[in-house]
């Protein structure tokens, strides 16, 4: 599998807080206005140029180098052999959760088609960037994909993109290192293997993981096998909750109890540990599962994030997506013909075959029902595949409305706070650091406290259009584009 599915966590969270700041308080009422729009009756709209116009659609991102890339220019291949009036101009240096995209759009440069995550789409989508594909897809075709992951792509009622994969985190085991080779059952027994692990001697972690380094991705797993979220069901920040604490108490205890952890670890010292046989587990997704086949071959193993014994919870990592969204006309200059050319190149990049060669080149779990189905019945000596199944049935759907930004610094920030000066702070005044550090992110980046809730704006659906284009982006509303 290729290892650049996702960027280097620091950096993507980074990245995406930069791009959440072009959303202002007036998001509330773009959303409100879609929502009201959506629970419209649906009607599909078709758009039907002459199958012989030439046109031409620029996309951005072909998938990380190696297998994606390679599934992706074979994809483009037959798309283009079938519609040969499509020309695709393909920028593959663009990474998902780009700050370039939103600085295009504003500037009339977005692409037609970018390729993106699917918690920053939901970000784009609000700030008025992205076009709403609902009335362009029948629902037979939306229903094709695993409920889970196309639900990622939606946001009230709206679908924003197409997903091409779906990921999170599961957990890789040693067979070598833990009893008969098979993996723990629940996080008491992962502990306990752990501990033989590091017991074996100097410089053995058995269930290393940096939380000073981490940006809370990893980590958001453990929030629901304690009963606790991120956010509540208006978006505001509770990570200072008795449940969340609980949670970071419990793999902080990894640390400072069990000793299957240590301070200091950055992700590639625990890659390190975990490729040189002196680590038991490593949490992380299918996108370096490359990297660990080729260090421990057979004795590479997959499986869920083991049941909570404790609270009779399973960890949830948050399972996202990466697909395609077409840019609205407002930010590409798009005309008919080229949304109408965007849309077949979308649908035929995360169709059954495109995504069976995405599996079978670069790894990528497939979004699919009958990707799905087929891989199952073909798993083409993937030994770990089961693992994977496994893990989705216990995940969180990765959170894509503008507050879920605020969350990802304020993590890394007290999390550090707590490894390095852990004998003077409690896990629960770290939890409230991190509480209030995401309130004040919130706050100076103009993003609301919480979800103001539809009946108190009224907005009729009809003035949708003439909303968005004149409030999510100012500066060019009056160059509207209409088809």
């Amino acid at each position: 599998m290729t290892s650049t599915n996702q960027p280097a966590e620091s950096k993507k969270k980074t990245s995406r807080t930069a791009i959440y700041a072009v959303i202002i308080v007036v998001v509330i009422i773009i959303i409100a206005a879609v929502a009201i729009s959506m629970n419209q009756p649906h009607k599909t709209t078709t758009i039907t140029p002459l199958q012989s116009q030439k046109v031409t659609i620029t996309v951005w991102g072909s998938g990380s180098a190696g297998g994606e890339a390679q599934a992706f220019n074979e994809s483009l291949a037959s798309f283009e052999a079938q519609y040969p009036n499509i020309t695709v101009k393909d920028s593959p240096a663009i990474n998902v959760a780009s700050t370039t995209f939103p600085t295009a759009a504003h500037a009339h440069n977005a692409p037609d088609v970018y390729r993106d995550t699917s918690d920053n789409g939901g970000a784009l989508y609000a700030s008025g960037l992205l076009l709403n594909l609902t009335p362009y897809l029948n629902s037979s075709y939306i229903n094709s994909f695993t409920k889970g992951t196309i639900t990622d792509w939606k946001l009230n009622g709206a679908l924003y993109g197409i997903p091409v994969n779906t990921n999170g985190i599961a957990l890789y085991y040693n067979k070598a290192l833990v009893p008969n080779g098979i993996p723990p059952s629940n996080v008491w027994q992962m502990i306990q293997d752990a501990k033989n692990v590091t017991a074996m001697g100097s410089g053995y972690y058995g269930l290393a993981y940096g939380i000073g380094n981490d940006y809370g991705y990893r980590f958001a797993a453990w929030f629901p096998a304690f009963g606790g979220s991120i956010f509540n069901s208006t978006h505001y920040p509770v990570v200072n909750s008795t449940q969340d604490i609980a949670a970071m108490s419990f793999v902080w205890n990894w640390t400072v109890k069990y000793h299957v952890d240590t301070v200091g670890l950055t992700f590639a010292d625990e890659q390190s540990l975990f490729e040189s046989g002196k680590s038991a587990f490593m949490f992380d997704g299918p996108w370096d599962q490359s990297t660990y086949e080729k260090a421990l071959g057979s004795n590479l193993g997959v499986t869920a994030i083991p049941f909570n014994n404790a609270t009779g919870l399973w960890p949830e990592p948050l399972w996202g997506s990466v697909g395609y969204v077409i840019s609205a006309p407002i930010a590409s200059g798009a005309n008919s013909s080229q949304i109408w050319a965007s849309l077949k190149f979308v649908e035929f990049m995360t169709d059954n075959n495109s995504q069976v060669q995405l599996f079978k080149l670069a790894g990528d779990l497939p979004s699919l029902i009958a990707t799905g189905n087929y891989i199952e019945k073909n798993n083409f000596n993937d030994t770990v595949i089961s693992g994977w199944i496994a893990q989705e049935a216990h995940t969180q759907l990765f959170p894509n409305f503008p507050q879920m930004a605020a969350y990802w610094t304020p993590f890394h920030t007290a999390a550090t706070n707590l490894e390095q000066n852990s004998s003077k702070v409690t896990v629960a005044s770290i939890m409230n650091q991190m509480e209030q550090l995401i309130i004040q992110t919130l706050n100076s980046e103009g993003i609301p406290l919480s979800v103001i809730p539809m009946s108190v704006i009224s907005i009729q659906p009809s003035d949708y259009s003439t909303i968005l284009l004149q409030i999510s982006v100012p500066e060019i509303a009056s160059n509207t584009i209409k088809f």
